[in-house]
């Protein structure tokens, strides 16, 4: 089956289980598979993967598969093919785990905030060989006495390094000459990339950027179209590196590090800039009342290519939540790159072990809120108390709704089971900590950060509530110019029927269709991040083929989302849903 693809085409799709055969490539995988026998559809994956090396007819490996295949397995194996290798992993959970699993075979490097200084009080990001550019006695080859220095030698010279993207992508084939292009890049939860990158080139201009540069007197510009926007940040460029160079005169630290900052920023968005019609520019004032400018990029698809390309030749993405492989593509300007994509579309845990209950106490709509949220306080006190020695966590998804149903669930005589967290960070950091540490097997965490990223395995929790559904918050300016630009093309390409044939006639008006659960092409975008945060949430509760997990959707909106959208859904997700069970159905009234 395999062998008779024609590689005209750009992308290779592979199904697993597949009907069809596959190559058995297990002989030529086994000396190199680190584990002592393979997962169940673990070989299959492995082995197409290994045929699609062997050809050297791609530059992409996509692999969507669910908890339990063990694709940090798959990814180990497939890397020990070439002679260098990154491993990017986007959370410390996760890289915790590959130092756990694969120490032996990799070094990690992290950010300078990480370490101490040793020079100077502080951390080594502020270290003067960073901030000043002063050399530093222990930044050489052979002195541990600096860790930052110590762990990036180490790191440079390893066949396999292991780093976070925010760190490995900023670094790469920077002007120190540590990290350079090589032969290959595995990474890991593969769908935050494209949020990674437009988080990675946001910029924040503030007007005392340029009254440092220029003066006191300087007027904040303010333009209305990103465009024009260009020739102030290139002034405040040009003088920011004429200051830069009198500060290196004076050996002025302080001058110095600001400098380098805004010349960074300057630099960063004009690169944006270059396609201007995918930015959006805000103005207005942060925490400390200072007046500021805020650049997002709406795409980053022609800025992604070259930045994956500097890190590795070709590349490995792994994820349980692809969903759609030609928008994943898109996003990051691979189209037009060979790419073979992998879907192992059945769960390797047993299938009763995922329940999936749709039980819905009404829309979350702003106006009708309260009183869906009312309900949801009586059916969550109703899994509490049917679980009463299994500990759960509740999603929100806002702050207002989590306080909402922690104070409602302490009216119903059930606080003392709960543990929470406000926006701070400090005290989400402690919530967290006493939730996972305890021993007490009644616990609840309401929490609106724990959708991804954390793995509650086993008796950490066995049962998860989603309050809301996580739509993307329309107003926000990037995600509405994002949906406009989808809708505009779509509707460009299809001029000769004025009436969206997914819509009544004249259902559309102004600059946005009003319909954001529609199924039509141009809401893709949207409609797979709700699916994503969706099927990343539940997968928190399932990580061993021993753990079972029961997730309830509270939300009543799902419904109508999920019968326009079923198709995004992978099979194994879809496969798990059921019916509230008849003591929960009785509370959702």
């Amino acid at each position: 089956m395999v062998g008779a693809f024609a590689f005209t085409m750009t992308i290779v799709r592979i199904d697993i289980p597949s009907k069809s055969g596959l190559p058995d490539m297990w002989d030529k995988i086994q000396p190199s598979f680190p584990m002592p026998s393979p997962r169940k559809y673990q070989d299959d994956a492995l082995s197409v993967v290994w045929w699609a090396l062997d050809n050297d007819d791609f530059d992409n490996v996509v692999i969507e598969a669910p908890t339990g295949i063990g694709k940090s397995a798959i990814a180990m194996t497939v890397q020990s093919r070439f002679q260098s290798a990154y491993l990017i992993s986007p959370t410390l959970g996760l890289s915790d785990q590959y130092k756990r699993d694969y120490g032996h075979a990799l070094k990690e490097v992290r950010g300078r905030s990480n370490f101490p200084c040793w020079v100077k009080s502080g951390t080594a990001s502020n270290a003067p060989c960073y901030v000043a550019g002063k050399r530093c006695p222990h930044a050489k080859e052979g002195d541990d006495t600096c860790p930052y220095y110590a762990q990036k030698f180490a790191a440079r010279d390893a066949r396999l390094t292991l780093s976070n993207p925010a760190y490995l992508f900023r670094v790469v084939q920077s002007p120190d000459g540590a990290f350079d292009q090589r032969d290959f890049a595995i990474i890991d939860e593969a769908h935050q990339l494209e949020p990674f990158f437009m988080g990675l080139m946001e910029v924040v201009i503030l007007r005392s950027d340029f009254t440092e540069v220029f003066g006191a007197k300087f007027p904040f510009p303010m333009h209305y179209h990103p465009a024009d926007w260009k020739t102030d940040i290139e002034k405040l460029l040009a003088g920011a590196q004429r200051t830069l160079a009198v500060a290196d005169a004076d050996k002025d630290d302080d001058k110095q590090e600001s400098m380098r900052t805004i010349i960074g920023k300057c630099s960063t968005l004009l690169e944006l800039l270059e396609n201007p019609n995918d930015v959006v520019i805000e103005s207005d004032t942060d925490f400390r009342g200072k007046r500021r400018i805020v650049a997002k990029p709406v795409r980053v698809s022609k800025l992604a290519p070259d930045k994956l390309d500097s890190i590795s030749r070709k590349r490995i993405m792994l994820s349980a939540t692809i969903l759609d492989i030609d928008t994943f593509l898109a996003g990051l300007g691979l189209t037009n790159q060979k790419t073979l994509f992998v879907r192992v579309t059945k769960s390797p845990f047993p299938t009763e072990n995922f329940n999936v209950h749709l039980a819905p106490c009404g829309p979350m709509s702003y106006s009708r809120r309260d009183a869906s949220v009312k309900r949801q306080i009586k059916a969550i006190a109703a899994i509490m108390r049917r679980n009463e020695h299994k500990r759960g966590v509740v999603l929100p998804h806002t702050h207002a709704i989590r306080k909402a149903i922690v104070a409602g669930l302490e009216e119903e005589g059930l606080g003392d089971r709960l543990i929470t967290h406000d926006s701070n960070g400090q005290g989400r950091t402690i919530a967290l900590d006493k939730f996972f540490t305890s021993k007490r097997d009644d616990l609840v965490l309401i929490s609106t950060y724990v959708g991804e990223g954390f793995d509650f395995k086993g008796r950490l929790a066995e049962w998860l509530v989603i309050a809301k559904v996580p739509f993307p918050f329309t107003p926000d300016p990037q995600i509405k110019q994002r949906m406009e630009q989808d809708e505009h093309e779509w509707r460009r390409e299809h001029e000769g029927s004025p009436n969206c044939p997914y819509e009544p006639p004249n259902k559309y008006s102004g600059n946005l269709c009003s319909s954001f659960t529609c199924i039509k092409p141009c809401q893709r975008w949207f409609n797979l991040q709700v699916a994503l945060r969706l099927i990343q949430g539940a997968g928190r509760i399932n990580r061993t083929p021993d753990d079972v997990g029961h997730l309830y959707i509270l939300d009543g909106s799902f419904d109508r989302y999920y019968r326009q959208n079923a198709h995004i859904f992978p099979t194994w997700f879809k496969n798990a849903m059921k019916p509230p069970p008849p003591w929960l159905k009785r509370h959702l009234n």
